[in-house]
């Protein structure tokens, strides 16, 4: 049987070089499109939180210039109790205190500037009643005067740090000892952070998957740590899960980044 020689060989467009190509660019225009439109929603939820923090702490602390300058006045008239007095004294105290907290969990959500003493303090105040309504062991060691900057937002890695805290709460069984250890170092070029907990342990092989979307043994979501995940790869960081190197844990999650890149 004879053979056309002269035949054009037209590729079929599942395996065609340029119409992959072609399809390939428009995937990746798309791609930018839909990281843009992310970018510009934080942007505008980032912009939000700030100016709704920045109107609760004013209003706050006009309402209480507002107390403190009432109760001034009923002292010096001895118009109240010398022990209802105090107790005034002690909630002003206290409502002073929350709106300190406040503040160092928001020191504004557009910086792309924190430090490690921030970022885990303010861990540190969102979990603590979590902790202490499920009578959970909790112990930071971390250098609480450490200045030198990491250059990505706060509440990146505030979220981050918290999602694998709530992880943790999850993990724990009917024991009667929970504990966990939050250790933090930064050096110039690498800030390490390792969460140590007494829950249950993860197997070798499933430490692959636990960071997929969807996946929990929990019961839990299975976001948290997928975005943990997603949020670290973005600073070029790694992390990772392995057994614990403290005997009185069962595993640890650890984070390392270079905390002078930024890619946010």
């Amino acid at each position: 049987m004879a053979h056309n020689k002269n035949k054009t060989y037209f590729p079929s467009q599942r395996v065609n070089p340029i119409v992959l190509s072609k399809r390939i660019d428009k995937l990746q225009e798309e791609l930018e499109h839909h990281q843009n439109l992310l970018h510009a929603v934080n942007k505008a939820n980032d912009m939000h939180v700030e100016q709704l923090s920045n109107f609760v702490r004013h209003d706050m602390k006009n309402a209480i210039h507002g107390i403190d300058g009432t109760l001034y006045n009923a002292k010096k008239r001895n118009l109240i109790p010398h022990d209802i007095q105090e107790e005034l004294d002690t909630a002003l105290s206290l409502l002073r205190g929350s709106l300190e907290n406040f503040s160092r969990l928001i020191p504004s959500s557009r910086n792309t500037t924190t430090t490690l003493p921030e970022v885990l303090n303010a861990v540190e105040m969102l979990s603590r009643s979590e902790l202490q309504k499920r009578s959970i062991e909790a112990v930071l060691d971390y250098d609480r005067q450490s200045e030198l900057p990491i250059h990505y937002p706060f509440q990146s890695l505030v979220q981050v740090l918290h999602n694998l805290v709530i992880n943790a709460y999850n993990a724990f069984t009917d024991q009667a000892e929970k504990k966990l250890l939050l250790k933090g170092t930064i050096e110039a070029s690498c800030c390490r952070l390792c969460l140590y907990d007494n829950g249950m342990p993860v197997e070798p092989e499933r430490r692959g998957i636990i960071f997929k979307y969807g996946y929990s043994t929990t019961g839990g979501s299975g976001i948290g740590l997928f975005h943990a995940k997603c949020v670290i790869t973005e600073m070029n960081g790694t992390i990772s899960i392995v057994d614990s190197d403290i005997p009185e844990y069962t595993k640890c999650f650890i984070i390392e980044f270079n905390p002078q890149k930024s890619s946010i």
